[in-house]
């Protein structure tokens, strides 16, 4: 399990993520987004907030956790750092990931035995708990909500994302949006394990259609190997609930591949499949039917489809 601790600050915002497992905890990257004085306020919000973006793409956490801030006197500055916490508990959602909260005092007596510790020691016992890292500060403190979401996970309810609710605008077609129950619990550990080593072993036709979506060519946000159900899709894109899969002919007329089909359907999702040679030979041909799969039009049949150029 990847996870992304957040401190949140308006001037200095610290990240870190860690990959734990079991009782292993691993360090994995830290550091700091800075924003300036200099620029405006909604600025300073907007580059936390792509900044944030970036390293979640860059690192691909499956969680995140994020330190609850303390009050400040001063009601402008606490103004402030609540905008500045709302940027970044908004960009790990924004990109899916479930999202824990902590108090500073639970992250402090996880890490160091009390929660009275103050920034040094709480460094020096991450420096311990994560052998190698040297991070200090805001960094340090970041690593510290992340080992604490370790810690606390499996007992930790709040985080569980919950249904969202609907933007106002033009009429869904049928079907479209729809969530099932099912689809909103959360995959059986295992399964998340095993996306995690599929997305670090990706094919070269997965290699080659993830250049392609995460380059933002629809215009939608696309991510791979993700784990749904008890199952682990190629590509999703939660946005239009569609699930993208790419096949080899080991594959062909598979029961399990029209089962899985059929479970994803009923949670909520279309599926489409592609041959792995169709994107080796028409890459632009794929892309233009996600697209027009994203585009309104009549639900799929149960079985899902087979896309064959």
């Amino acid at each position: 399990m990847r996870i992304i601790g957040l401190d949140p600050g308006l001037q200095a915002t610290g990240w870190g993520v860690i990959e734990a497992a079991g009782n292993r905890l691993t360090h994995v990257a830290h550091g700091i987004v800075r924003t300036t004085t200099d620029a405006t306020l909604a600025m300073r919000l907007a580059f936390l907030s792509s900044s944030l973006a970036e390293l979640i793409a860059t690192h691909a956490p499956e969680e995140a956790a994020v330190e609850e801030v303390f009050v400040n006197v001063n009601p402008a500055s606490t103004l402030k750092l609540g905008m500045a916490r709302g940027v970044v508990m908004l960009a790990p959602a924004a990109a899916g990931l479930p999202v824990a909260e902590y108090a500073a005092t639970l992250v402090k007596q996880s890490c160091v035995g009390t929660g009275r510790a103050d920034k040094a020691q709480v460094a020096m016992m991450v420096s311990r708990l994560l052998p190698g890292c040297k991070a200090t500060a805001d960094a340090a403190d970041a690593l510290a909500v992340a080992i604490c979401h370790a810690h606390h996970r499996q007992t930790q309810q709040k985080w569980n994302p919950s249904p969202l609710g609907e933007r106002e605008g033009p009429a869904k077609r049928e079907g479209e949006g729809a969530v099932s129950t099912e689809a909103k619990r959360k995959p059986p550990w295992g399964e998340t394990a095993r996306a995690r080593t599929l997305r670090t072993n990706a094919t070269t036709a997965e290699k080659l259609l993830w250049q392609k979506l995460r380059a933002d060519q629809l215009g939608v946000k696309f991510r791979r190997q993700e784990p749904i159900l008890e199952y682990t899709a190629d590509f999703v894109c939660h946005q239009h609930r569609l699930v993208v899969e790419l096949d080899g002919e080991q594959h062909a007329g598979s029961q399990h591949d029209v089962a899985r089909d059929r479970r994803l359907q009923a949670a909520g999702f279309r599926v489409l499949r592609f041959w792995n040679d169709e994107v080796f030979g028409n890459i632009d041909g794929v892309l233009t039917k996600i697209a027009a799969a994203m585009a309104p039009s009549p639900q799929p049949s149960p079985r899902g489809e087979r896309e064959v150029s």
